[in-house]
Parts: C-alpha cells; structure tokens; sequence
C-alpha cells in the first residue's frame, strides 16, 4: 500500500550480496553477435530458443541477427563522481554500455546494414564467440533484449594496401544501467541446439522476367539470383516460396516447374494485355513476403513487376 512506501528508503541495496563461490561459474566471453529486436518486444520464457522459433519472428522482421563479426571493441563511457570540498568522491553519474562491431562481409550486406541506423528502434540480444547468448530478465519472468539508444553503421573503410582489409563497423550504446548490472539471465551454449552460424538470417534476392508475359500466357518465367553477386542462382524454391499478384491483387499458382536450375516456370490464371504482373518471394505460413526453402531464408530486393503486352 501507498501507505506503506511513503517516505521509505534503503542504504544501499535492499538484500544482502551473496558473494560465495561454489559451483560451476556462469561467464560470456567476447560480444561476437547481435539480434537486433522491434523495441519492447517479448521472449516468453515458455519458448525453445531454436530454429523453429526464430525463423518466423526473423520472416516478419521482428528480429534482425547480425552474426559472426570479425572484431569487437567497447567504447562504453565510464562511470563519473564528484568530489566535494573535503576531497570525498561520491558517485554522480553511472556510464552506458556502448559496443562497436566490425564486420567485414562484402557490399551487399553493408548496404543492408545502413538501413538499420536509428535512435530507440531496437532491443538486442548479444552472442558471444562461444554462442552464448545474453538478454534481459523481465519483473514478469519473460525476457526482451537490452535498450538501446542510437544504432549506427559508421562509415565503411576502404582497405589500405598491407593494413586493414575493407569493414564497416557497427555501434550501439545501450540505455539502461540495470540491466547490465542485474537484470539479465544467460543462455549457455550447452542448453542450446543451434549454434549462431544456424541462426536463421534473410538473404537478399533478385527475381527477372526472362520474357515479358503476352496477352493470354498462363505462364511466367523467372530467374531467380542471390543479390550479393548477382550470379549464384536459387535452387529449390516450390510453389509455397512465390506470391504472384496481378494488379496488386493475389492470384492463384497452379504450378511451379523448375528447369533448368534458377530458372522457374510458374503458372497462373490467363493474363490480359496492360496489366501488372509481380512475382515475390513469399511464405504462407508466416505471411510474409520472406521465403523459407530449405532451411534457407530469401526475400527479394527490386521490383519484380512487368506489363503484359498486347
């Protein structure tokens, strides 16, 4: 009750440190991995933290990982005191956590990553080298990722001949002190049945017409290429990966062929000439415009539209 919190203070913390030493030690080694999180959103302790679980919430951008950075540097600002007049020190303000990860993964996934650039749009979970994993513990026993402030893809370096090799560095500082202190709970290796490198991660593509589709054709032929070189061709993908609408409405696939491979034949309902053809990467269980073909994660990054002539 109000009436019992009114005015009431503790020195110091409230319980007694239990500073004992026995039993195996819980450590995290070197911030290695990110999973960027839509700000406030909640892991339910109830849940497996496996693929199962991962892949729709990463299909519906709810999660971003960000894995295997080549270097990891912390830049957090350090805790301040005053002093006063007789030389005593007493804590004024404590500092923020701030990492700063170096990645070294081509220009595709830098582009990428500058779309992330942002101020309190992301929680984030941090992975270690080992594929430990760090989150926040919540008053309701669920968990979420650590706030943070501004999210920042510096600028990308240029090699120097017998130096560095080309990166882009990513920063975030982190907002709340407490749940680096005390509220956070840690996801050892060992209870876990994937590593970070199985973590589901989207990769970009590109789908093209390989001819523009005629008045009254029922069948689409697109090629489909991965969009960090545009050459490796996609394998595999089945009816269930595509959504084909014609002017902005969805319409129904019959059938997916494809031959040779990359290169797959789709067919649809009779289209007419002038209208708006749009082949997507898609996935229905999810709903999202993100396909899973074989444990692999593709969304398409142009626009795949073309007019039906006449």
């Amino acid at each position: 009750m109000i009436g019992d919190i009114a005015s009431k203070k503790v020195c110091g913390g409230s319980e007694g440190a239990n500073t004992g030493k026995l039993g195996c030690l819980s450590l995290f080694g070197t911030p290695t991995h990110l999973i960027a999180l839509s700000k406030g959103f909640e892991v339910l302790a109830t849940e497996d933290f496996n693929f199962d679980y991962l892949a729709p919430l990463v299909q519906k951008g709810t999660m971003i990982p960000l894995i295997d950075s080549s270097a990891f540097e912390d830049v957090s600002s350090e805790d301040a005191y005053s002093t006063n007049a007789r030389g005593i020190k007493r804590l004024n303000v404590k500092g923020l956590p701030e990492y700063k990860l170096r990645f070294e993964e081509g220009h595709e996934f830098y582009r990428e990553l500058s779309k992330m650039e942002s101020f309190k749009r992301y929680d984030y979970l941090i992975g270690d080298a080992e594929g430990n994993w760090m989150l926040v513990k919540k008053s309701n026993g669920n968990y979420q990722g650590f706030t943070a402030g501004h999210t920042t893809p510096e600028l990308t370096k240029r090699k120097v001949e017998g130096g560095d090799p080309e990166y882009k560095t990513f920063l975030v500082q982190f907002l709340d002190r407490l749940q680096w202190d005390k509220n956070y709970d840690i996801l050892h290796a060992e209870d876990l049945d994937l590593t970070p490198q199985e973590m589901p991660v989207i990769n970009g593509t590109e789908i093209a017409f390989s001819a523009v589709p005629a008045s009254a054709d029922t069948d689409l032929i697109v090629t489909v290429v991965l969009a960090s070189d545009k050459s490796t061709v996609v394998e595999g993908l089945v009816d269930t990966d595509f959504e084909v609408k014609v002017d902005d409405v969805a319409v129904v696939i019959s059938t997916v062929v494809e031959a040779p491979l990359g290169t797959y034949t789709i067919t649809i309902p009779a289209v007419t000439a002038a209208q708006v053809v749009t082949v997507e990467q898609y996935d229905l269980d999810a709903l999202a415009n993100v396909a899973l073909s074989n444990g692999v994660l593709y969304r398409n990054t142009l626009d795949n539209s073309a007019v039906v002539s006449a």
